[in-house]
């Protein structure tokens, strides 16, 4: 995901009292801090909050029941790790039914991270690609919370799991200046709000309030494409229209998403 050139983000860091000291990337940059988010600056839009739950993402006019943050522990990923499978959803779009040996693949639009998560949890060393510091701060803390869950299944999928903060298109352009490659490239972009769709999910709401769409997605698919040695896949909803360009090999479609994959090479190749 991104900040929009568009959406100038307003934010602030909210510390409750009794928190203990937050746990920030150094990257990150300075925010003003306050104890309470009455005390935001006047343009403050969303506020990064510390609580005993980790850190959380809100707007401010509703930092807490609005509050979206990365848990690879919640119930409902709990229960997607459980039912999914190599042969349905992200693991058959991702080629999991076919491959051979262990995927490498680059999470281009990492987002919230429960994607990249079931894909590790499937068998795939994952590396998640995010350039907004906002959102890279909310993976960090989740991925450091993860790693002290008592839930087993969250423990191993998070150990395939690697961070990285940065722009994607920089990383596929060094993979082609370098004639390297990756197995495949995930894309679950934000697309624009439909004005005649339902209500969005609570936690992309607030994310698209904050960052607005991707304006690259032309640009990234086709730096996918050149980088991905077996395929790219994009995610969307049923009701967006395909990303411009060259036309999907083939598309899996169910209730909540859809699948574009573009095929560069057989899942059953021996890995590079």
């Amino acid at each position: 995901m991104t900040d929009s050139p568009s959406i100038l983000p307003h934010l602030c860091l909210c510390i409750l009292d009794g928190a203990s000291e937050p746990f920030l990337p150094e990257a990150l940059p300075a925010l003003p801090r306050v104890s309470e988010p009455s005390n935001c600056p006047p343009q403050t839009s969303h506020i990064l909050w510390w609580g005993e739950e980790g850190l959380a993402l809100g707007p401010v006019h509703q930092p807490y029941t609005q509050a979206t943050r990365v848990d690879f522990a919640d119930p409902g990923l709990l229960h997607r790790l459980r039912t999914s499978g190599k042969r349905q959803g992200i693991g058959k779009a991702a080629g999991l039914d076919k491959a051979k040996h262990v995927l490498q693949v680059l999470d281009a639009t990492a987002g919230l991270g429960r994607d990249s998560c079931v894909l590790a949890h499937l068998g795939c060393e994952v590396t998640m690609m995010e350039r907004s510091p906002w959102i890279h701060a909310l993976l960090e803390d989740g991925l450091r919370r993860a790693r002290e869950s008592n839930e087993p299944l969250v423990q191993r999928a998070v150990s395939r799991m690697r961070l990285v903060r940065g722009d994607a298109r920089d990383q596929l352009r060094s993979f082609a200046a370098r004639g390297e490659s990756v197995d495949v490239v995930y894309l679950d972009p934000m697309f624009p709000p439909r004005r005649k769709s339902a209500a969005v999910k609570k936690d992309i709401g607030v994310l698209q309030g904050l960052l607005g769409p991707d304006e690259d997605l032309e640009e990234l698919l086709q730096l996918a494409l050149a980088a991905a040695r077996r395929r790219v896949v994009v995610k969307r909803p049923p009701d967006q229209r395909e990303i411009p360009g060259p036309s999907p090999t083939f598309v899996l479609s169910g209730k909540a998403a859809h699948f574009s994959i573009y095929v560069n090479g057989g899942m059953n190749d021996a890995a590079d």
